[in-house]
């Protein structure tokens, strides 16, 4: 794709997605966080930004091509035992999605946990390229603006976690800002490798109570579920 394409895309992503009124920049973003409650521990995924087609869907890690369960729910957390959601490939995308998200929300899925999801950054971007994920965000809004907005958005998942965590449960980063943001002050920074040896572990920042594991990324599958499923244990 041409660099006047590529400029074009973008434009139609933030023309769709992001709205600027006065000094305020609104956009739509995704957090998945039941109220329900009941007898499981409580487990927080903490990825790093939304993909606008999967904040455009209303849901997480929404079906990929031709009505295919995404690798999330199909290669890293089946696996890792941690949770089976129901999947009928005979509906349409958009029921699938709805289904998904209300089960979620209604606790009716076959976990030891009960799970909720959300973001470190909310501002979505587009779902890979140069453009996409944080790098993109970054791109967009340059290094310090970024900073400003990391900031503000981690007290928002603290508190999240705060109310949704308990220290029987944990919170989970599958991400390097997730896991840099959350961390306590002497837990270690982000390293893949570490992260793929379930040695980046310890407490949410300013809650001793409340521990923190990292995962690597979900693009690795493979590693991502393993390490998941040894942590759980």
């Amino acid at each position: 794709m041409q660099n006047g394409q590529i400029l074009l895309t973008l434009i139609l992503i933030i023309k769709r997605y992001i709205e600027k009124k006065g000094n305020l920049l609104t956009y739509r973003s995704e957090q998945l966080i039941p109220i329900k409650k009941d007898k499981r521990p409580p487990l927080l995924f903490v990825f790093g930004n939304p993909a606008t087609h999967s904040v455009e869907a209303g849901m997480f890690f929404s079906f990929e091509g031709n009505k295919k369960e995404h690798r999330f729910w199909k290669n890293i957390l089946k696996p890792a035992g941690l949770l089976d959601l129901p999947f009928d490939s005979n509906q349409t995308i958009a029921k699938l999605n709805r289904q998904q998200r209300e089960t979620l929300f209604n606790l009716k899925y076959d976990s030891p946990f009960r799970i909720g999801l959300c973001v470190i950054i909310s501002m979505p971007s587009a779902p890979g390229g140069k453009w996409g994920g944080i790098a993109g965000i970054h791109k967009l809004l340059g290094k310090r603006a970024l900073r400003r907005l990391q900031k503000e958005e981690t007290e928002r998942v603290l508190e999240c976690a705060k109310k949704f965590v308990t220290p029987k449960g944990a919170v989970i980063a599958f991400q390097k800002n997730a896991w840099n943001s959350l961390r306590s002050e002497n837990d270690p920074e982000y390293n893949v490798k570490l992260a793929s040896t379930r040695k980046l572990k310890g407490h949410i920042k300013g809650n001793s109570k409340i521990p923190l594991f990292c995962v690597p990324p979900t693009r690795l599958c493979g590693p991502c579920s393993r390490v998941l499923k040894k942590l759980i244990k």
